[in-house]
């Protein structure tokens, strides 16, 4: 399928469903993803440890988690690209081995230098590995059902984060801190041979007869009348993506402000993680059983998502409510914010041939991980000015308002699209 010929392409047979079948291979996928949010998660709750026994204020860590969020970032635009050259077999293999190696010798760090030096190279396999998972699950499943199984798969990201959450505890005071980069090493090495064997030998553009064999696959987004949704996805994506991470990152301050002791603030990013476990599950299954029922609605249900995010964060803002409900509101913020991730995934997959869909998915990530600087530096410079938290929180309004307008847009470009080519899904979006 390309933009000139709308045909459905053999999405089912891109990978080696022959050998293992789809449920299996699904099931590799996800936990792929799973370890890939076990390991982005990881340091963030290694570092006060680390802090602790080296001795260091945590503030110079900031080094380890700016090194963490651009290797990610440099991982997802050049996964999509890499896999139509080289194949999504090779690059994917390369990727789990790049972060499973790298995160094992993280455990031998001694220093901030060498820890951060090999949480880039981490982080590099991570954004890289998220996209190929991403796009095989959809390829093996069928193109009716690509979605769902893009969403379920996703949903593993907070999988691994609350699991990290729920062990990382208990393993550092164990084992020590190493040992959560062992277990996050080691693991991934484990699924090398079953995610090599499920993923397409070659690139869907060297396979498929009517496929985008653009030599440079960022280009082709912008190519054959994909450019107006690519930029729309991406404007979502920075969005949300800066919200997302404003909110976590001020959440402790803000239960401060809420009456929580300092010792009990970290409860709100357990509710956050929570609630978007929760709304990622609820997402997900929604979506499979909109594919039953012959008709998606995924813009439809973000917004919904979005709407209860704002009128979450003006409730957090202006009521006078118990701590019970505090984390009940941030948990439901959170389930709405999550999903708008999940969400720009999910579009991206359904717009998206099979050949630059790894492209398309690890561009939108990249793209939301400039919002993850830009968010937390806003609220951090308006706390700078002396701006109460609660008023800070009533800003993060604007940006989940902005991301439902450039869904409208995405819902008028889609249609203009559906009316060149009637068989895309994004008719359906």
């Amino acid at each position: 399928m390309n933009a000139k010929d709308p045909k459905p392409s053999m999405e089912g047979g891109q990978a080696g469903t022959h050998r293992a079948g789809p449920v299996l291979a699904l099931l590799v996928c996800f936990l792929v993803i799973v370890l890939d949010g076990f390991n982005t998660t990881s340091i963030s709750f290694v570092v006060p440890k680390l802090a602790h026994e080296w001795q260091l204020a945590p503030a110079l860590f900031t080094t380890v988690f700016v090194a963490t969020n651009i290797g990610a970032a440099i991982g997802f635009m050049i996964s999509g690209p890499l896999a139509q050259r080289f194949g999504h077999r090779y690059i994917g293999l390369a990727s789990v081995v790049l972060f499973a190696g790298s995160t094992l010798l993280t455990s031998l760090a001694g220093n901030i230098a060498s820890l951060s030096v090999m949480r880039l190279a981490a982080a590099i396999g991570l954004g890289a590995a998220l996209p190929i998972a991403i796009a095989a699950a959809a390829g093996i499943i069928g193109a009716k059902h690509k979605v769902a199984a893009s969403l379920l798969v996703t949903t593993g990201m907070s999988v691994g984060a609350v699991t990290g959450g729920v062990a990382g505890g208990p393993l550092m005071s164990h084992f020590g801190w190493q040992s959560i980069f062992v277990t996050g090493g080691v693991l991934p090495f484990l699924l090398v041979t079953a995610f090599f064997r499920i993923l397409p030998a070659r690139s869907p553009a060297t396979t498929e007869p009517n496929a985008v064999r653009a030599s440079n696959p960022l280009k082709a987004l912008f190519e054959n009348g994909l450019g107006a949704y690519t930029c729309l996805l991406w404007v979502f994506s920075f969005l949300i993506f800066m919200d997302v991470y404003a909110l976590l990152f001020w959440v402790p301050t803000l239960l401060v402000d809420f009456g929580f002791s300092t010792e009990h603030a970290s409860v709100g990013m357990a509710a956050f993680s929570i609630g978007g476990l929760s709304g990622n599950i609820l997402m997900t299954g929604a979506v499979t059983m909109m594919t039953l029922a012959g008709r998606l609605r995924v813009k439809s249900a973000l917004v919904l998502g979005l709407l209860l995010v704002m009128l979450g964060i003006v409730g957090l803002s202006q009521a006078t409510v118990t701590p019970a409900l505090v984390l009940l509101l941030i948990g439901v913020i959170g389930a709405g914010l999550v999903n708008g991730i999940m969400g720009q995934t999910a579009l991206a997959v359904a717009f998206y041939p099979p050949e630059i869909r790894a492209t398309g998915v690890g561009w939108g990530h990249a793209i939301g991980r400039v919002g993850s600087f830009v968010g937390p530096a806003i609220g951090g410079g308006l706390l700078s000015l002396g701006w109460p938290v609660r008023e800070i929180l009533l800003t993060s309004v604007a940006p989940a308002g902005a991301a439902i307008l450039a869904l409208a847009a995405l819902s008028l470009v889609g249609r203009r699209a559906v009316q060149k080519f009637p068989e895309s899904a994004v008719a359906e979006n």
